[in-house]
């Protein structure tokens, strides 16, 4: 009986401390575990911050150029007349220009002809208004040239964009 109770002992000793190594081992894994989700954590929180932070810039971007649009269609007539007929002096011979409804006073067949005139070409002024709000389009031997005042800024965003975006947020 002695060598049994001594022999049960052994066995409880042992078993005791293959379990003290599981519960050790048990609780360096959740310690793992827990830090390695804390950083986890932290990162997304930290990407999520990055990308609030980027989206706020991208809208600050989006309001200047819509901003600029606005100006653009609101700059005085003499000015915004200089603007069209800038535009204007990439037609060629033989062109038909097509203006929208706040044209209609300053790019008339009489303004059009003179124009072309003075550059020794002949232009066309379209009998329909263009479905866009302000600038041109220059239609040409089947190819197209936009000039609206919309892809103009949306062209002038895609240019400076990258540069106002340093100037502003460094």
């Amino acid at each position: 009986m002695g060598d049994a109770k001594n022999k049960a002992d052994e066995i409880i000793a042992e078993t005791a401390e293959v379990c003290k190594g599981y519960i050790y081992n048990s609780k360096a894994d959740t310690d793992r575990a827990a830090f390695d989700l804390e950083a986890r954590s932290k990162t997304v929180a930290e990407l999520d911050a990055k990308k609030l932070q980027l989206s706020a810039k991208a809208q600050i971007l989006d309001m200047i150029f819509a901003r600029t649009l606005d100006k653009l269609k609101n700059l005085d007539k003499e000015r915004y007349t200089a603007l069209i007929f800038a535009m204007l002096q990439n037609a060629e011979d033989g062109d038909q220009v097509v203006i929208s409804q706040r044209e209609k006073d300053i790019v008339t067949k009489e303004a059009l002809e003179k124009f072309a005139k003075e550059r020794g070409i002949n232009l066309t002024l379209c009998d329909e208004l263009g479905d866009f709000d302000g600038g041109i389009v220059i239609k040409s031997k089947g190819v197209d040239k936009n000039f609206t005042l919309e892809v103009e800024t949306q062209l002038l965003k895609e240019e400076l964009e990258t540069q106002i975006a340093k100037e502003i947020f460094g």
